[in-house]
């Protein structure tokens, strides 16, 4: 009787514990990290130095991706779609926080330079290594307007007050990249990873679950410096140097 009593009690305290323990485990952030599928730099030359102003030169497949004072910039894309139907992730609630990692080859200054990172509202592809007026979807921002001017002359780089790339409507129309910035990163040494994070651009990745033919990406590009800053591609011959995106997110 007594045997039967205190099995009794250990099945009622299991049975009162288990939706606990099933709302714990179900609360419990887990984490995916992934590879860039896509990136590329658009290269402006000093005047002095570029032949065909007039023409974009696209560096794709190179080791490394460079923003400088004078234009240059690149771009870096993740392709979320399979993995989140892999891990099940449907809700952009699921989605808690995402970081964007570059690992720093070489700032060519001491002094500490700021980089920014916008949605990139236009499809795009790797570039060829040549200047050249762009295709249609070839290896601008915006192959199909800008065709023969490059980033730093207008209209390149269009941007509109209010266009953020928070809606649908947002994307393959007449602005290029995104007006609000993301994030921005202080960069004050090399051979060291930096990462863009925060509400932003969690909220990039949560819109693009929902809309995944819209996601093109980042743009990175300098704020306020005044040299070149070089971080690794995904073409980099270390592996370990590649840009990443390291997802937190929670099980449906």
């Amino acid at each position: 009787m007594i045997r039967k009593m205190i099995n009794f009690r250990v099945w009622f305290i299991y049975l009162m514990l288990l939706p606990a323990y099933a709302l714990t485990n179900t609360d419990k952030t887990e984490k995916i990290t992934l590879n860039a599928t896509q990136d590329t730099s658009i290269i402006i030359l000093p005047k002095d130095q570029m032949k065909h102003q007039l023409k974009n030169y696209s560096a794709g497949g190179k080791p490394s991706l460079v923003c400088s004072d004078i234009g240059s910039m690149f771009f870096v894309a993740f392709d979320t779609f399979e993995i989140f139907e892999e891990l099940k992730i449907l809700n952009p609630k699921q989605i808690v926080s995402v970081e964007i990692s570059l690992y720093c080859l070489q700032p060519e200054s001491k002094t500490p330079q700021q980089i920014i990172a916008r949605r990139v509202l236009l499809p795009w592809k790797e570039g060829k290594q040549k200047f050249s007026s762009a295709d249609k979807n070839d290896l601008t921002f915006n192959s199909c307007l800008h065709r023969s001017l490059t980033w730093n002359k207008p209209p390149a780089q269009a941007m509109l007050k209010e266009i953020d790339g928070d809606h649908p409507s947002d994307y393959n129309g007449s602005e290029d990249i995104s007006h609000r910035i993301d994030a921005l990163v202080k960069i004050e040494g090399s051979e060291q990873r930096y990462i863009w994070k925060g509400n932003l651009i969690t909220s990039a990745f949560q819109f693009w679950l929902i809309n995944p033919d819209y996601n093109y990406g980042h743009l990175f590009a300098l704020r306020d410096g005044s040299e070149k800053v070089k971080f690794a591609s995904r073409e980099h011959p270390n592996p370990k140097f590649h840009p990443t995106l390291t997802i937190f997110y929670k099980k449906n």
